[in-house]
């Protein structure tokens, strides 16, 4: 992340965050901007990134975001980049209305109108409540493996890990609570993997999309030009 002086870039040169004399309250949040920049450039999204402020006001890169942590709760295809203010907001009040209220972030009217006109420090407050609720998600996700790798013991039973209390009758070995923490970090890893490998298929699909209506257009325009 630049410095105060510098705010026109951000990290690897991936997005920028452009910043006036009175937008201190962004830098001197809890969650600063340079958090929020290092977690948005930690994404692979379906167009190369080069302004925050207008790459996300039109809902589709935070579509994105939501389709990776809640990959069943969004469909990719209910957003299409758009230019015009009248889409950008048509955006953001189909993400309200199918995602946004589900998470616990939902917008009104106004706040959806400055997301739409590109205001910098909205875009910013948005950003930072998406990545706070994500953080929680991440947060329980952990709990949850960590109370998996507490539980009591466990044995191998054609080739199946299973549960066992003390009072079961078994001769089989138990398994170390290394062993078997070890397991559920690498079932925890696969599952990772997969959803990563979902929402790149996801992401495929929406640049496939994209070139099929640019190729559709392209033609249209070589008919136009010879008749």
């Amino acid at each position: 992340m630049t410095t105060r002086n510098d705010n026109s870039s951000c990290e690897n040169q991936s997005c920028s965050f452009p910043l006036s004399s009175h937008d201190d309250s962004l830098n001197n949040n809890p969650m600063n901007l340079s958090k929020v920049i290092h977690w948005i450039n930690s994404f692979e999204f379906s167009r190369p990134k080069k302004s925050i402020v207008r790459d996300f006001s039109d809902a589709t890169m935070v579509a994105e975001i939501i389709k990776y942590y809640w990959p069943k709760l969004i469909d990719l295809h209910n957003y299409v980049p758009a230019s015009s203010l009248t889409n950008k907001i048509s955006n953001w009040n189909t993400l309200n209305r199918k995602v946004l209220k589900k998470v616990k972030l939902s917008l009104s009217k106004e706040t959806i109108e400055k997301l739409s006109t590109a205001n910098p420090n909205t875009i910013f407050q948005f950003l930072k409540s998406l990545k706070l609720v994500v953080d929680e998600l991440e947060h329980e996700k952990q709990l949850r493996l960590e109370k998996n790798q507490n539980c009591p013991l466990y044995i191998i039973v054609n080739d199946e890990m299973i549960q066992v209390t003390e009072t079961d009758c078994c001769t089989k070995e138990y398994l170390s609570k290394e062993v078997v923490g070890l397991i559920n970090k690498l079932k925890h890893k696969i599952n990772d993997m997969e959803h990563k490998i979902d929402h790149m298929s996801s992401l495929i699909c929406v640049k496939d999309r994209r070139i099929k209506d640019l190729q559709s257009q392209l033609n249209q325009l070589k008919k136009d030009n010879t008749s």
